[in-house]
């Protein structure tokens, strides 16, 4: 191949990388969305690399004019936060035919330019404690924010990004790089990421997987080559070690992030679990009396902000009455 037919090559590979930019901005953007762009990323090393380079632009943009009026933000380098459902703003078709036009004659020119890859960093363990809650940015670009009461590893090495999650819950904003996927031992199972965002909850046996953006998929850890169940936009997985089956259902994705601004959202969830929820919130240990009072279904919404208001909100929300001793408080079926 000619290197004139090389250039032709890679300026359709950023033509395509751009229309998969702007499709991909908007909120209306489907789980099928997210399966065929990844789909088209693997089927050429081209592809993968020209929108990379794609990304690397924009963010260079961001802090621009140009990144200013067209409210834009990089979709999976995560070198932002994702704004609030209501104040994401949706870009006419126009203007954002333009900006793949203006992004892809930019990658073009950047054709030549290469990419040096990170040396392998030692594992990091990130802690904790109860009622603490804490941001991490990794090195790559990756964005994780640890809920209460939780306890994972982390290591960036030059061929995969690891995670290893004991008992813990947490957001992951995962930057795009398909080089290096991204991977979370949890449990018995592993989940893949190239780049997305997700709730990922581990507490005793149990597991659940919420997707906000992008596509995850969850495999048998000791089995990296059997069959993934692929998790997408506003869907949940939920699993218990040790069980080979899996429940696959459509779910808010909202609920599950929801205690990222302090809230507790319940459907039909046993008083065992959120008793163990605020737990993990309180410096004094909540306890249900007995099998009866664990056993109790509760819906509703928790806002986090005092122990004293939780408690009254959940006296007033369930049928349940608040005793307390000098190790703990315990919550009584009435």
């Amino acid at each position: 191949m000619s290197r004139t037919d090389d250039i032709d090559s890679a300026g359709r590979a950023a033509e395509e990388a751009a229309g998969w930019f702007a499709r991909l901005q908007g909120e209306a953007a489907t789980g099928d969305d997210w399966l065929a762009f990844e789909r088209w990323l693997q089927a050429s090393p081209a592809h993968a690399l020209a929108y990379e380079r794609l990304e690397d632009l924009w963010v260079d943009l961001e802090h621009a004019q140009l990144a200013r009026e067209l409210g834009g933000r990089p979709l999976l380098a995560a070198h932002r936060r994702r704004p609030a459902r209501a104040a994401v703003r949706s870009p006419g078709r126009r203007v954002w035919l333009g900006a793949g036009a203006a992004l892809a004659a930019s990658l073009v020119v950047a054709v030549g330019i290469g990419l040096w890859p990170a040396p392998d960093a030692p594992a990091r363990v990130y802690r904790t404690a109860d009622g603490q809650t804490q941001q991490i940015q990794l090195a790559d670009g990756t964005h994780i924010r640890l809920n209460v009461s939780s306890n994972i590893s982390v290591s960036l090495g030059r061929r995969t990004r690891q995670v290893q999650m004991a008992d813990a819950e947490a957001v992951f904003d995962v930057a795009h790089d398909p080089q290096r996927p991204f991977l979370i031992t949890v449990g018995d199972r592993q989940v893949r990421v190239v780049g997305t965002e997700f709730n990922l909850r581990h507490r005793a046996d149990k597991v659940s997987l919420t997707v906000r953006r992008g596509v995850v998929e969850v495999r048998p850890a000791n089995s990296p080559q059997a069959p993934a169940v692929r998790v997408t936009v506003g869907q949940q997985l939920l699993l218990t070690e040790g069980q080979a089956g899996a429940i696959l259902k459509v779910s808010d994705p909202e609920a599950a992030f929801a205690w990222t601004s302090g809230q507790l959202i319940y459907r039909d969830q046993p008083l065992s679990e959120v008793a163990a929820d605020l737990s993990r919130r309180f410096a004094v240990p909540v306890r249900v009396a007995d099998m009866r009072t664990a056993g109790l279904r509760f819906s509703g919404v928790l806002i986090t902000d005092s122990e004293p208001d939780v408690l009254r909100r959940l006296q007033a929300y369930a049928p349940v009455r608040v005793e307390r001793t000098h190790e703990a408080i315990v919550l009584h079926s009435r």
